[in-house]
């Protein structure tokens, strides 16, 4: 649904850059917030290194707890930091990308937001990413199956130029040896030619001699 938000996500994941970050800021009854690796909330890239766009679908929004949503400075400015809802926070649709949900570990999602903050939500106890860990790459497959895909397009049309090259030698090679007969037949027909004049001159000769 959300193709490049889902891939900055999983290969910033594969890559580790999520591993031993902070949780800079968490909102009881809000959110919670992280991937930055600065820990200051104004750190973070993306994949690609630069700013990608939001993208909003109208079946996707922050409803419910454990939504997973693009945090952003402004419109069109997807990094890397993402938040997790921790209540139903619609406002926030058409706002923040929305790419995923919590699936398991909603335990662990009610204990974060039982930590204490300061004056600036920031948590007073270390809440860290130990290591995001992707199980499943829906990209990595597509890709190998577009290489397989690709593969078999090569043999059939290596196949199918195999078979009409067999098909014009073939084509040539009748065409030779009608040339080779029409040949033949020339030559044929001349021999047959002079043979006949030869035996017509011959013959004419002998019935004159028996009619004489």
């Amino acid at each position: 649904m959300l193709p490049k938000t889902c891939e900055n996500f999983l290969k910033l994941s594969q890559k580790g850059y999520y591993n031993g970050t902070k949780f800079h800021r968490s909102i009881r009854n809000f959110m919670i917030q992280g991937g930055d690796p600065t820990g200051t909330g104004e750190g973070g890239e993306s994949i690609w290194g630069t700013p990608f766009d939001d993208h909003f679908k109208p079946n996707l929004t922050h409803t419910g707890r454990g939504v997973l949503s693009m945090a952003n400075s402004g419109p069109n400015t997807n990094k890397s930091q993402f938040f997790i809802t921790y209540r139903s926070c619609r406002h926030l649709d058409n706002k923040h990308t929305v790419f995923g949900r919590v699936v398991g570990g909603l335990d662990t999602l009610s204990a974060m937001e039982k930590v204490e903050t300061d004056n600036k939500d920031r948590p007073i106890e270390d809440i860290v990413v130990e290591k995001a860990q992707v199980f499943v790459d829906p990209y990595q497959e597509a890709d190998e199956q577009l290489l397989v895909e690709r593969a078999e397009e090569v043999k059939r049309k290596a196949e199918e130029e195999a078979a009409a090259a067999t098909k014009k030698t073939q084509a040539g090679r009748n065409e030779i040896y009608f040339q080779r007969n029409s040949l033949c037949c020339s030559r044929l027909e001349k021999f047959d030619s002079s043979s006949l004049a030869k035996k017509k001159r011959a013959s004419g000769y002998q019935f004159g001699n028996f009619n004489n």
